[in-house]
């Protein structure tokens, strides 16, 4: 892992971001970029408009001077740029947050966004943040790890992922386990499976032994978990095991396409209580 970008917009919700993204630049030797867009509306007179962009010249202005604060900040308590192990800076941009966070992740070299997201309540805050995470994880090909406003200090010790037996997940996995790596972080993969239906079956053993055959030497385990809702099965086991991240492919088919549905994203990515790292279904490219 090299470079993680971190939207924020100096919030509490994106200052826990923030926290966790610093936590894994530390520990993965990245470079760690903060990201803060603005956006001017489309203006219909000339007099508007100056006024909307002498708005906008103060507002950037103002983020400049709080982007440079962040920054001296993880200098001066983590070492950043200096001899934490990591480097940082920030970006300020007139643009849309999915339009910049795609094109750095396509032709930047950033490999992980980390952004917040929160509750679904009355505050204009929280439905802004939660509808910007979905979109990001709409429209970028890496990983983005949403951090809710609630979520506990940063801890990657055990990461859950959600598997379907699909081909998708072993790529998925490769990246999970290479985060994983930072941490020692050891992974409970798990499925979810109806309470009627049989564990343990032969699609879950031949799936284990692959996974043991493919990953030597790293810490996972795995089990399937009887649930009559997967969102509900993966939220409790996480709870359970005390899981610090839990892990998904987002995908257009499959097991797990219903987790993206708006009704199952509010009550995994909305509700949750610790990080969702999202990990985009797309095969590598085979030459």
């Amino acid at each position: 892992m090299e470079k993680i970008l971190c939207p924020t917009d100096f919030s509490s919700t994106s200052a826990k971001a923030v926290d966790y993204a610093v936590y894994i630049a530390q520990h993965a030797g990245a470079h760690l970029s903060l990201m803060h867009v603005l956006h001017l509306p489309i203006i219909d007179t000339s007099d508007t408009a100056l006024v909307a962009s002498e708005l906008l010249g103060e507002q950037m202005r103002e983020a400049a001077v709080k982007l440079k604060a962040m920054c001296r900040d993880m200098e001066e308590k983590h070492g950043a740029n200096r001899n934490g192990g990591f480097s940082c800076d920030y970006i300020l941009r007139e643009a849309l947050l999915t339009d910049l966070a795609s094109e750095l992740t396509s032709g930047g070299g950033y490999d992980l966004i980390v952004m917040g997201t929160t509750g679904l309540d009355n505050t204009m805050e929280e439905l802004l943040i939660g509808s910007n995470t979905e979109s990001v994880i709409e429209e970028v090909k890496c990983p983005v790890m949403s951090i809710p406003a609630s979520a506990p200090p940063p801890s990657l010790d055990k990461i859950v992922y959600a598997t379907d037996y699909s081909l998708e997940d072993r790529h998925a996995l490769q990246q999970v386990i290479h985060l994983g790596s930072f941490f020692g972080s050891h992974i409970d993969v798990v499925h979810v499976v109806k309470p009627r239906v049989k564990n343990n079956s032969e699609e879950a053993q031949h799936f284990w032994r692959e996974l043991q055959e493919q990953f030597p030497g790293v810490p996972l385990s795995f089990q399937e978990i009887p649930s009559r809702h997967r969102d509900e099965g993966l939220k409790k086991y996480l709870k359970d095991a005390g899981g610090d991240v839990l892990a998904v492919v987002r995908r257009k088919k499959g097991f797990l396409k219903e987790l993206f549905s708006q009704s199952l994203t509010e009550r995994l990515t909305y509700q949750a209580e610790v990080p969702l790292l999202v990990l985009q279904g797309e095969m590598p490219a085979t030459t």
